[in-house]
């Protein structure tokens, strides 16, 4: 009796031992597998100025839609998910961001076909970018918040001048005070959207100084412009 007790706790204790090994591998496979399939693509590069510093953006997977076009996931194919920097002279490389980011663009005012991006004007690169799932859907896509950052030349010092929760709508560098000048919207109605129903908001921020932006227009000016407009023009009839 005691030999057919041992012979079933073996089995049993073989029983499990495969059985937890079955699960060990069935979770590396699950872990390994969707990484080997996945590509690193550095399809394009450009250099700032002249200074042997590179830029790689990390391009999204590409999947063609009926229209023609291609995206990743609803993603439009031409956003970034981050960008690699090397410098050519040192041979060192690191990335722009640590975390999930999805660029838009870089530069736009400064940059050429020539895959040159230039920060004469500037010693700044500007990125436009969506970093905060604003409506919780899990994507980051064109239903979410653009954001206005920064960096050095060099792609370090990476950082968001714009406030979170607001939607960037333009935005300009002025080099004689060395500020940025940006609008950008906020979910007034706060039903998850950026639309016209919005209030557009004008804020400045010092690039060099480790401060928020603040808004341009004080709430009495606001509400001064408000009552002007109401006056003049909510109460016109057709």
């Amino acid at each position: 009796m005691k030999r057919i007790i041992f012979i079933v706790s073996l089995i049993s204790i073989v029983s499990c031992s495969e059985s937890s090994e079955n699960r060990s591998n069935s979770n590396n496979i699950e872990t390994e597998s969707p990484i080997q399939n996945l590509n690193v693509q550095t399809s394009t590069f450009s250099e700032i100025d002249s200074s042997g510093v590179l830029m790689f953006p990390l391009k999204m997977g590409e999947t063609k839609r009926e229209d023609g076009g291609s995206s990743y996931k609803d993603i439009p194919s031409y956003y970034f998910w981050n960008i690699m920097f090397f410098n050519s002279k040192s041979n060192n490389y690191y990335l722009l961001a640590k975390d999930k980011i999805l660029i838009e663009s870089f530069n736009e005012e400064y940059y050429d076909d020539t895959k040159t991006v230039s920060t004469y004007k500037t010693n700044y690169i500007f990125y436009t970018a969506k970093s905060l799932d604003y409506n919780k859907d899990k994507l980051l896509n064109d239903k979410d918040p653009s954001y206005l950052f920064v960096s050095d030349k060099e792609g370090k010092n990476f950082k968001q001048l714009s406030p979170d929760n607001y939607h960037l709508s333009n935005w300009k560098y002025i080099k004689s005070t060395n500020k940025v000048i940006f609008t950008a919207s906020k979910d007034s109605d706060k039903n998850s959207l950026f639309d016209d129903k919005d209030e557009v908001v004008a804020f400045e921020v010092n690039v060099d100084l480790n401060e928020s932006a603040k808004e341009i227009f004080n709430n009495e000016t606001k509400s001064e412009l408000k009552k002007l407009y109401d006056r003049d023009w909510k109460k016109v009839k057709k």
